[in-house]
């Protein structure tokens, strides 16, 4: 796709430059709710300065007119985490941190982790680290009480919120997610209800992303915030028509099911057996406002912490902020988290980028198709493939070589897969330029040609046979928005800088995190 030709772009601009109302309640129904894009998270309902809305019985719900109280308020439309608004602002809080890779976001390290006590880890869906990260917290006074999803005692897979308020409330809250619950809102009574001010919250990407808007937008109750969690999430279902799917195809009753994973197949666990369903089968059950989500690791939050896949006691923990690596590193000298490399462990690794990689890719071929059909979007996800107008200016007065690497890492066509994967777990790059023993320029292999190798079969395959021969390739002089738009009409994550005269010497590289990065660094919070 030509980013100048706007053609291709003329539904979701046309919603995007559509004239707000005044209230934005109208707007919120028109964009989100109406089309089922709503994924309940509560903010809304949280925000609303005259408690108009409120989410109950699987619905937002008007519950008077707001417009006989305020002539104008826009919070409702703004906070809720697939509109376009103040997705900017809400990156601005976690885009200090050192390192930044698309698959990941922005972050400090990546490591695996534990609840030392198993009790813990028992009740957890992996390695209890969340409960445990909160009772200390708790513990310590750095918190006042945790905002949770509970699993209901007869329907194990529906999820109310909850606000614990002592670290024995903490025991049920749970490690990952994949049925909506309304914690936004129960936020806002923790504070109102309750008097807490010092709050951790416990979400998914999207409820997380809802908190970071309510924090950008300065919403009172957030001076309260002290932490957040975020899941790493595949998606939300729609538990009404999955619970008649499995009724119906597979005998399951709701009741009998203990826990679910959702790995490369949506595992549920009984008590006397266990049945896996291929993700295709359970997608249709997909919230609408999820299958276009790109993010897998709840990439706003200040610690993101999901299971470790392949491994059954461990979760992977991934620190962004200064706020998640002073909370995480307490519990650790505390003895209530112990730690481990996740280098020690390839295929947790691998996984991990595997399945948000994965993500990424069916939100963006749904973003796709439904372009293409004609049907509507989430604002938010317009935004996110859609640049403005100041950013394609922005892009096109920069120079490659003003935004490339130079410092390149390379390999050559001799080394082993393994050897790269090793390399890719300790820098976290997805892609390297190819270099023969002269420094000449043979190809690039990637993250996806890595994983296309069995695992038995990577310490004996040369990078030389699986390795890219066709190159996507940019000159240092020609512009950052040139680049782009070469990346985004090859599906590609990165782009090799060559000599205008001589394509076979490598100059830099620069990647579509360089580019975020170029974007992104004025909303930098200090």
């Amino acid at each position: 796709m030509n980013i100048r030709g706007e053609a291709k772009l003329k539904h979701g601009a046309s919603q995007l430059r559509a004239v707000r109302d005044l209230i934005a309640y109208n707007d919120l129904k028109k964009h989100v709710i109406d089309l089922g894009f709503c994924t309940l998270c509560g903010a809304c309902e949280a925000a609303c300065p005259v408690h108009a809305l409120k989410v109950e019985g699987g619905k937002v719900n008007y519950i008077h007119d707001c417009s006989e109280y305020l002539e104008f308020c826009p919070i409702c439309y703004d906070v809720c985490p697939h509109t376009e608004s103040l997705l900017s602002e809400a990156l601005g809080f976690i885009t200090d941190a050192p390192h930044r890779r698309e698959s990941l976001g922005y972050y400090r390290k990546v490591l695996l982790a534990q609840a030392v006590d198993p009790r813990l880890r028992e009740l957890s869906h992996s390695g209890g680290v969340v409960t445990a990260v909160l009772m200390n917290s708790v513990k310590k006074g750095f918190i006042d009480s945790a905002i949770v999803s509970r699993a209901e005692k007869e329907t194990p897979l529906k999820l109310q919120p909850s606000i614990s308020l002592v670290p024995d409330d903490l025991f049920s809250a749970v490690d990952a997610t994949y049925s909506p619950s309304a914690v936004a809102s129960a936020f806002g009574k923790a504070v109102h209800e309750y008097g807490k001010t010092k709050i951790a919250f416990v979400g998914t990407p999207c409820q997380v992303l809802a908190l970071r808007k309510l924090e950008a937008w300065e919403h009172k109750i957030m001076d309260s915030l002290k932490l957040i969690i975020g899941f790493i999430c595949l998606w939300t279902f729609s538990l009404s028509h999955l619970f008649d799917e499995l009724k119906k195809t597979y005998k399951i009753k709701p009741h009998e099911i203990e826990k679910v994973t959702l790995e490369e197949e949506y595992t549920i666990h009984m008590k006397e057996k266990t049945v896996r369903i291929p993700i295709t089968e359970v997608k249709k059950h997909i919230l609408g406002g999820c299958l276009t989500c790109l993010d897998y690791t709840s990439q706003l939050a200040d610690l993101s912490i999901g299971g470790a896949y392949p491994l059954n006691d461990w979760s992977t923990v991934i620190i962004r902020t200064e706020v998640g690596e002073e909370v995480f590193d307490d519990a650790v000298k505390s003895g209530v988290v112990r730690t481990r490399s996740i280098e020690e462990e390839p295929e947790v690794y691998t996984y991990l980028v595997k399945m948000a990689n994965y993500k990424r890719k069916i939100a963006l071929e749904e973003i796709e198709r439904k372009r293409a059909e004609g049907k509507p979007l989430p604002p938010a996800s317009i935004r996110l493939i859609q640049l403005l107008p100041k950013e394609l200016g922005l892009l096109s007065s920069l120079d490659v070589e003003h935004v490339m690497t130079k410092e390149v890492m390379t390999v050559s066509p001799e080394t082993t897969v393994k050897e790269v994967l090793d390399i890719m777990m300790k820098h976290h790059h997805m892609g390297y330029p190819v270099l023969t023993g002269d420094g000449r320029l043979e190809g690039i292999i990637t993250f996806e040609d890595v994983t296309k190798v069995k695992p038995e079969a990577r310490d004996r395959t040369k990078v030389r046979d699986v390795a890219r021969k066709k190159l996507f390739t940019v000159y240092p002089d020609e512009t950052v928005l040139d680049a782009y738009e070469k990346m985004t009409e090859h599906k590609v994550g990165r782009i090799l800088v060559v000599d205008r005269k001589d394509p076979k010497k490598l100059l830099g590289i620069i990647t579509r995190t360089d580019i975020m990065q170029t974007l992104r660094w004025p909303m930098k919070r200090r």
